[in-house]
């Protein structure tokens, strides 16, 4: 698992809630990869 905070994608977040009517108010997202290094 690696945590990251990134302001373009906070900031971003915010600007999708308010479009659709939202104060965004907590959040969590979660993606899921495999490293580009490792052959499968």
């Amino acid at each position: 698992m690696v945590e990251f905070v990134d302001p373009e994608l906070e900031a971003l977040q915010r600007v999708i809630a308010e479009r659709l009517g939202y104060r965004l108010v907590d959040h969590r997202m979660e993606l899921y990869g495999v490293r580009l290094d490792r052959e499968d």
